[in-house]
């Protein structure tokens, strides 16, 4: 029991760091570098329910089993969430409600019978999984890539779910296809795919720069920090919005970069500018404001 407290303690000591720590320090609400946090807690989460599967394996104790299937249904909810990016206020409603949902499968395990708590628990991630994979398949905060690797892992992983709630209902458990050890690879298999999207989502620009030497441009609020620092951080976030919503307009695969975007316009500082000014109203110094920097093509988001 012990070991269980202590690893639950550690496990979400590191989640609330993350949040608690490196959300603010981010400057802006830029949406793939909250992917990016979400992501890093759901891979906790899954590492977390994994080591508490393994001390339930050992001891047998209710505590723990409770701690990994509420983990392991919040780790794709989470995910779910931060891929869809969501506005802020939106983004706090949404991990509230993926928290609730988690403690309620918990719930289910500690006060009802095993059978019952896997069906529950199941049924549960079908659906948790099912709604990232459309969240992925939705998403503009993501490249296309990785996006399709998370929507392909959680959609597979759904329907698995899906199955194992049904044949253990139906009382055919005893399968091979849905026994521990093969529920355990399938999750395990999904949460790689799920990292290796996450490693792809990390440095995008370098890989669509290496096509070409004018393939990708990336244009930004110049001095954001400045800007933020004068006119608040809510002013900021308007104009890098704007600025995104524009770029998208024109280009489908267009990424969030840190203050900016990233886009295979040609002349794209000189697009965007004309579309800031005549689609959007931007005025002479907003429009100063936008910079295509000079080492832009070889940096990726966390530059």
């Amino acid at each position: 029991m012990l070991l269980t407290i202590g690893l639950l303690a550690m496990c979400l000591g590191v989640a609330v760091g993350i949040v608690s720590v490196a959300l603010p320090r981010v400057t802006t609400p830029l949406s793939l570098t909250t992917f990016l946090r979400y992501a890093a807690i759901a891979g906790v989460l899954a590492v977390g329910s994994t080591v508490m599967y393994a001390v339930h394996a050992s001891d047998g104790g209710r505590g723990s089993l409770v701690v990994a299937d509420a983990a392991m249904t919040l780790s794709p909810a989470i995910t779910a969430v931060g891929v869809r990016g969501f506005p802020p206020r939106a983004q706090r409603v949404a991990t509230g409600v993926a928290v609730a949902i988690a403690v309620g499968v918990g719930v289910c395990t500690a006060v009802t019978d095993a059978e019952t708590a896997l069906v529950v628990k199941s049924a549960t991630l079908a659906f948790v999984c099912a709604g990232c994979a459309l969240a992925a398949i939705a998403t503009t905060t993501v490249a296309p890539l990785p996006a399709r690797l998370i929507a392909g892992a959680m959609g597979a992983y759904a329907i698995f779910s899906a199955a194992r709630a049904i044949v253990v209902t139906l009382g055919g458990d005893a399968s091979p296809l849905f026994s521990v050890e093969f529920a355990t690879a399938v999750a395990t298999l999904t949460v790689l795919v799920c990292g290796a999207a996450v490693i792809l989502t990390i440095h995008p620009a370098r890989r669509v720069a290496g096509d070409g030497p004018n393939t990708l441009s990336v244009v930004v609020i110049d001095d954001a920090r400045l800007l933020a620092h004068a006119y608040g951080s809510e002013r900021l976030s308007s104009l890098v919005a704007e600025l995104r919503v524009a770029a998208r307009a024109l280009d489908d695969h267009a990424f969030d970069v840190r203050h900016g975007v990233a886009t295979a316009l040609t002349s794209a500082l000189a697009t965007l500018e004309y579309e800031m000014q005549h689609s959007f109203g931007w005025n002479p110094e907003e429009i100063a404001l936008l910079a295509e920097p000079t080492a832009a093509r070889s940096r990726s988001d966390d530059d």
